[in-house]
């Protein structure tokens, strides 16, 4: 009985993990494993095969890591919308119109040079001015009063307008809009109530000419309301070509002009989304007077399928609408992103912002033309201490631009009749020096937009794995079956049963229930039947303490009483 307790206390579970590891190499479905394991193969055989399973180890876990670097660090892939979008279910880009004319030369004149009003202009004029006075002006309403009042005013600029094949009075469709080309006059921008989240500029407070047209909200993500009233704006597109498109007929009004904001005499046009704010002094395209033109439109749309929100956004490179959280606009586009950015930086830096960026300060000053140097340091990043937030403002995962290819020929009517009236009733002389008529139209019925999707998905991720894994080891969702098995679940029985063995041993040894008393069926059912006979030591049995019979059993058959099967019927014999 000691020899047995011994052998007992040297079963732990190493020799059981030892063990199974050796079954879990025979019987396994993995390429190779049975003869690393199989004794009858000689030890340079089996190094040989074992050295071949760590090759191909080492080179699927280098594939795989490649696999994953491209599934973590490139989730998105840009392709092809195969369904195509109808221009008909997209607004008309929002179209800005500047004069290049900063003020009428009739009002500048009254000006005193010691006034405040002689400071603004001056700012618009892009020269030097009285800093001291200029920052007097606490209130930014005083500076926009003065805009509009000092500038062309757009029922003057804006002679007469037709849209989708109905002409409108021009008042009706276009407002004014302080900018950074100063006073331009916007058509089918969002109503206030929809753009801005805090302080609605004063051209917008008084929008009573478009009561004809209800103002709805819309953004790329998001599309139109489905309740859409009868008549409402941003309009949607009415349809293709120059007759169902935007023309317009302007009037530069040459002899007015004070300063100009570039070199030269006309109009700038940018055509924009909707819901963002025109950069017209940078992408502006100019309209020449004297010259008939045609603006002809290309969409750009931009979707994202709605699963890669779960994607990091610095990885997508992209946000969707509800994760810009701007301070001044109420939506998210990179360009609006971009504008309180460059306002924050100027904050920051130059201890100022430019009259047309967002008012998202109290009390901060208007920059002069004296702080223009700053101010250039600051939007074209030229200074590297100043840390830009510029790169911040990733793009919109839905977006929509538009691209425009110019054309334009002289406006004359010298001797002949002409289809534009207005301009037929106009001098020639006035209309080669002051008019420009512009037509802005769709090409094409339909586009397709980009569409952005997963590169690698987690389906095409897990089959690039598992083609690997068989390639080279021949590896399946079964193999991970039999390694857990091998590896927890069979270890966890065997010593669970050889504690109940255990149990069954000390009851023997200390006497407290003679062999007698214990029912050779249970034995049977509870040790024989349900023990792996492997686990066990096997041990040698006398028949009595002088006779020794060379038999070796396993502990479960000596203690179910099994040794009539070894030739010893009706005898226990003694435990070696």
């Amino acid at each position: 009985m000691r020899n047995l307790k011994n052998r007992y206390k040297g079963l732990n579970l190493k020799s059981i993990l030892i063990q199974n590891t050796d079954e879990f190499c025979r019987n396994t479905t993995l390429h190779g494993m049975k003869y690393v394991a199989d004794n009858r193969l000689k030890p340079s055989e089996r190094c040989f095969f074992a050295l071949s399973i760590l090759t191909v180890v080492c080179l699927a876990i280098y594939l795989i890591a490649r696999v994953y670097d491209k599934w973590s660090t490139t989730p998105v892939i840009v392709g092809i919308n195969p369904e195509p979008t109808f221009i008909t279910d997209e607004p008309f880009p929002a179209v800005s119109i500047c004069n290049l004319n900063q003020a009428l030369a009739a009002k500048a004149e009254y000006f005193s040079r010691n006034s405040p009003e002689y400071a603004m202009l001056q700012l618009l004029c892009k020269r030097e001015v009285n800093t001291s006075m200029l920052r007097t002006l606490t209130n930014w309403n005083n500076l926009e009063s003065f805009i509009l009042n000092i500038s062309q005013p757009c029922e003057d600029m804006l002679l007469d307008c037709r849209f989708g094949g109905r002409n409108y009075n021009c008042s009706h469709i276009f407002h004014p809009l302080v900018t950074d080309e100063g006073l331009c006059c916007v058509f089918n921008m969002l109503n206030p109530k929809f753009m801005y989240v805090s302080h609605t500029p004063l051209t917008y407070h008084n929008l009573t000419n478009y009561i004809m047209h209800k103002p709805v909200d819309w953004y790329s993500e998001k599309g139109y309301p489905d309740d859409l009233p009868t008549h409402f704006y941003p309009h949607k597109v009415p349809g293709v070509g120059e007759s169902l498109g935007l023309s317009v007929t302007l009037d530069v009004q040459q002899a007015k002009y004070y300063c100009s904001s570039s070199s030269s005499v006309g109009f700038k046009f940018a055509l924009h989304s909707p819901n963002e704010s025109p950069n017209i002094r940078e992408t502006g395209i100019f309209i020449e007077n004297g010259k008939e033109s045609k603006l002809r439109i290309k969409p750009y749309k931009t979707e994202t399928e709605q699963h890669l929100r779960g994607i990091n956004r610095n990885l997508r490179h992209c946000l969707f609408h509800n994760e810009g959280n701007l301070k001044f606009f109420a939506h998210y586009t990179q360009r609006n992103c971009e504008m309180e950015c460059v306002a924050e930086i100027s904050r920051k830096y130059c201890g100022c912002v430019s009259y047309f960026m967002p008012k998202i300060f109290n009390n901060i000053s208007i920059c002069s033309i004296n702080d223009a140097k700053c101010e250039r340091k600051v939007m074209l990043r030229m200074d590297n201490r100043i840390k830009s937030c510029v790169d911040d403002c990733l793009p919109s995962c839905y977006e929509l631009n538009f691209e425009v290819d110019s054309f334009s020929t002289k406006l004359s009517h010298n001797g002949f009749d002409i289809s534009n009236t207005l301009v037929m009733n106009m001098s020639h002389l006035y209309v080669e020096e002051n008019i420009a008529v512009v037509h802005m139209y769709f090409k094409e019925n339909s586009f397709r937009s980009n569409m952005q999707t997963e590169f690698v998905g987690i389906s095409d991720f897990l089959s690039s794995i598992g083609g690997l894994m068989g390639l080279f080891l021949g590896f399946s969702f079964v193999s991970i079956a039999e390694l857990i098995y091998y590896a927890i679940i069979r270890p966890y029985r065997s010593i669970s049963k050889f504690t109940q063995t255990k149990d069954i041993y000390e009851t023997l040894e200390n006497g407290t229930q003679s062999r007698s008393a214990i029912p050779t069926k249970t034995l049977n059912r509870s040790v024989k039947k349900r023990y792996n006979n492997n686990v066990f030591p096997s041990v040698k049995i006398h028949s009595d303490k002088k006779h020794l019979v060379d038999h070796k059993m396993p502990l479960p058959y000596l203690l179910s009483g099994d040794l009539e099967k070894h030739g010893k019927s009706g005898s226990y014999g003694w435990l070696e």
